[in-house]
């Protein structure tokens, strides 16, 4: 055995010291009755409590004193990624551990100007009602109070179960579809998951705060479990949960496939549009990866384009994704007869495969060389081959593909399919310029959640949107914190524009400390963050915006509906008059443009 000296964390409180240590080595935390996983609770020190507010890190927490010296004592809740960040910020002067305050969903409905008595009072519609709401997520808490009539009849049209058993009416031959009157007759039991056969068994995650329950309500919730409505409070909604036991997500099967490739998606979207018909209908995709042409072009997002086009008053939102501060995206160029290299850090306790992709026009031809930490060089491997790295024990380590062409786009990619027992630590993707016409390219690193790798260098926050968010006619959206003065865009917020230069996200709304529905609690509520809480508000809205056309008499295609929204955002943040690459052209505010038909 040997001692280690490191001086990354000196100075800092040691408590935090061995989180952050356990942290780099890929170990994460889980969820706790005051934090999230990945997140610890601290107490601060620091000179101007105002600006601790606007920390877009910080979920603020107490003002607890203001000491003799004119220094605070505040509390808040850090992202463990970030720690380092915010104690090196001017005014914070210590971190050490203590309890924080949780805000509401109130605060989404109030900051996007969706709340009745801020409606225009001449509108014609009420609550998004007549419109269909789709949710393509996981986890549907049917038996939340948020989804029911105040006759306590369900408020889902139909919810279809894709892991759920075959049945005689399976869509598309696989899960199982549930309409409106099983649900009603499943609510009457004692135990309605059961009764209905849907619903994962108590101690799950769905126990502890389904995803899709809490973005079903922030873009539908009525509010009579938890006190507090979402954006379109009487539509209907039609839920796919989604499966994803046959998408190759890592390792060698994911080679001549992608995310986008995935039918189970696409299959959500047109059940959906299916059940809904002739009704106006807006779906929520708060889903996506890392990897892709991020151009539009893959599959899922051409087909998403393709069923919005089939009839008027039909949007698909997506969130953003979280990947900013992530350091999953490098770009760069490579020159004739020359190399440029990308350095990746996979974590040394790494628990799960890494991916990377690398996109590069279809004229050019690049070679990859792979270098160990210890400098082992693997390569060059030549455009158009697939092979597989061995270790001394004759096991895969890597498995490498330098595809031509890609069908869905004509430009090239290369794959590198990382197994988890690779040497963790700092490898370098050196890319050979063997013939070049443009040699700009475009890297990024898939989401592992357990276990991320980032890039080093030219690491690049710009390309971030993920991975099924760069369609044509699809609303993209970001994410700010609406609990803060200046409403700052949350950290976690992915940037565009798309590879081909497209602005997108269009639009941001709260999705930082969102209070919404908690499954298997009827009434009750949990805290989420992410552009997956900002999406459904924006759900929300279309779907006000649709019913109002619809009883009008109008007939809104999917680029009305984004022009509007983005014609009438709230700016100052961002500067008015001019797209920004994370807040879009702005702020949602459904008063205004619900006004529109004025």
């Amino acid at each position: 055995m040997y001692l280690e000296q490191t001086d990354i964390y000196q100075g800092m409180d040691p408590k935090l010291q061995r989180v952050l240590d356990r942290r780099q080595r890929g170990l994460r935390t889980l969820a706790t009755g005051s934090s999230s996983a990945d997140e610890i609770g601290v107490i601060a020190l620091v000179s101007d409590r105002d600006a601790w507010r606007e920390l877009s890190e910080v979920r603020e927490g107490a003002e607890l004193v203001q000491l003799d010296g004119g220094d605070w004592l505040v509390t808040g809740r850090i992202p463990m990624s970030r720690i380092e960040i915010v104690r090196r910020t001017p005014g914070v002067k210590s971190l050490k551990a203590a309890q924080p305050l949780w805000p509401v969903l109130k605060a989404t409905v109030e900051d996007i100007k969706a709340a009745p008595s801020a409606l225009p009072p001449e509108q014609r519609s009420s609550g998004g009602a007549g419109v269909i709401i789709g949710i393509i997520d996981s986890g549907a808490d049917f038996a939340h109070q948020n989804f029911q009539n105040s006759d306590g009849s369900t408020r889902i049209a139909s919810l279809w179960d894709q892991s759920g058993a075959l049945s005689s009416d399976s869509p598309f031959g696989y899960g199982q579809r549930y309409d409106s009157g099983e649900i009603n007759s499943a609510l009457k039991a004692t135990n309605p998951y059961a009764a209905l056969g849907y619903g994962p068994a108590p101690d799950t995650l769905f126990d502890h705060g389904a995803h899709g329950t809490h973005v079903m309500d922030i873009a539908s919730g009525n509010g009579r479990g938890s006190g507090v409505p979402g954006v379109a409070p009487e539509a209907d909604i039609v839920f796919v949960d989604l499966a994803a036991s046959d998408i190759a997500w890592v390792g060698e099967e994911v080679v001549g496939s992608e995310f986008g490739d995935s039918i189970q998606m696409v299959e959500a979207l047109r059940f959906i549009f299916n059940e809904a018909g002739d009704q106006p209908c807006v779906v929520n995709i708060s889903l996506g990866t890392n990897g892709g042409p991020h151009d539009g072009s893959s599959w899922v997002e051409i087909a998403i384009d393709a069923m919005v086009q089939e009839k008027p008053g039909r949007s698909v939102v997506i969130a953003a994704s979280n990947s900013f501060a992530d350091n999953i995206h490098a770009a760069g160029d490579v020159r004739q007869g020359e190399s440029t290299d990308l350095r990746w850090v996979i974590p040394t306790n790494a628990v799960s495969q890494s991916e990377l992709e690398v996109w590069y026009p279809g004229e050019d031809r690049f070679s990859v060389e792979l270098i160990a930490p210890d400098g082992t060089s693997l390569g060059p491997i030549p455009p158009g081959s697939n092979p597989r790295v061995h270790g001394n024990d004759g096991k895969v380590l890597f498995f490498v593909s330098n595809r031509l062409n890609d069908p869905s786009n004509g430009d090239n990619v290369i794959g590198v399919f990382v197994d988890e027992k690779v040497l963790g630590g700092d490898w370098t993707i050196r890319l050979h310029g063997d013939q070049v016409s443009d040699g700009n390219f475009h890297a990024w690193i898939e989401r592992n959640d357990a276990s991320q790798s980032s890039f080093v260098t030219p690491k690049q926050n710009s390309h971030t949107l993920g991975s099924i968010s760069c369609g044509q006619l699809s609303i993209v959206v970001g994410s700010y914190d609406a609990h803060k003065q200046s409403r700052p865009i949350s950290f976690f917020s992915s940037a565009g524009p798309t590879r081909d230069g497209r602005e997108k996200p269009e639009i941001s709304a709260p999705g930082h400390a969102v209070l919404a529905a908690h499954s298997r609690t009827k009434i009750g509520v949990t805290r989420k963050s992410g552009t997956s809480m900002a999406a459904p508000a924006v759900t929300g809205a279309v779907a006000l915006l649709l019913a109002e056309a619809t009883a009008r008499g109008i007939r809104l295609s999917a680029t009305d509906i984004r022009n509007i929204l983005s014609r009438t955002a709230q700016h100052n943040p961002p500067p008015g008059g001019a797209w920004d690459d994370r807040y879009g052209t702005g702020r949602l505010d459904a008063a205004a443009a619900l006004a529109e038909f004025s």
